[in-house]
């Protein structure tokens, strides 16, 4: 898309720059050195992974549980426990193992972000908050023994008179991939959300409005509720065929609206 042009033209630009003897805001030699470039597409998936994880997490606790943003917050904190613990010790097995200790740490990360999945998914309704707390802690080590080190790690591949131009490209690629992240996770979290709605099951759907049906449904279920009455069937053999019925006091009690 548009996107897509615009990088081409900067990459151009910049080249062109550098080509007349100017100084480039980007040196485009520097993405052509593989170890920097793999660095930085790592960046870009382990942060577009994190912030998708803080917008569910979030919409977990308090859109799908209920959880005030007090509670939910303090359910979330010894995630950053495990991040700032972790943060501490990564860089002396980083020293003593090199990047076999990342690999660790994305590994760590990884396997506790699917074990904090099958959690929710293999509980349900009937998830338990506070429940998530120690898997949570496992998720901010992992993030924690990733980030840290990650950085410092690309960063060493280049040389110092690049240091400054290759941490601006980390900085945006930072950036980049948390609004990737956020934006495609999402998409497909709200997608799983609403469920595709079984006209099958409602012989009155033709007569819904076009502008209830191009809301894709949702609006259907709440119109129906508030537009629905609920009775004693003890008071009422049959069914109230008028709103009357609201307003007869000789039927207080007997009949509401939900």
């Amino acid at each position: 898309g548009l996107a897509g042009v615009l990088l081409v033209l900067f990459h151009r630009q910049q080249e062109q720059r550098r080509a007349d003897g100017g100084l480039p805001l980007v040196d485009m030699r520097l993405l052509a050195q593989r170890h920097f470039a793999l660095g930085a597409l790592l960046v870009l998936l382990v942060y577009s992974t994190s912030s998708s994880f803080f917008l569910c997490f979030t919409l977990l606790v308090q859109t799908g549980l209920g959880l005030d943003p007090l509670t939910a917050g303090s359910i979330f904190a010894p995630c950053s426990v495990g991040f700032v613990l972790a943060s501490l010790v990564a860089p002396k097995l980083v020293a003593r193992w090199g990047a076999s200790a990342i690999v660790v740490g994305a590994m760590v990360y990884a396997v506790s972000i699917g074990l904090l999945i099958a959690q929710v998914w293999m509980a349900g309704a009937a998830l338990m908050p506070a429940g998530l707390i120690p898997v949570l802690m496992v998720v901010g080590a992992g993030q924690g023994f990733i980030m840290t080190p990650l950085l410092n790690l690309v960063l060493g591949f280049v040389d110092e008179a690049q240091a400054g131009m290759a941490s601006g490209v980390i900085s945006t690629v930072q950036q980049v991939g948390a609004a990737l992240g956020v934006g495609v996770v999402g998409i497909l979290f709200n997608k799983a959300l609403v469920a595709e709605l079984n006209t099958d099951k409602m012989p009155n759907y033709a007569d819904v409005s076009e502008i209830g049906k191009d809301l894709g449904g949702a609006a259907i279920p709440l119109t129906y509720d508030t537009l629905s009455l609920i009775y004693n069937r003890d008071a009422f053999p049959n069914p109230p065929t008028s709103w009357e019925a609201l307003w007869d006091q000789k039927q207080d009690g007997k009949i509401v609206l939900p």
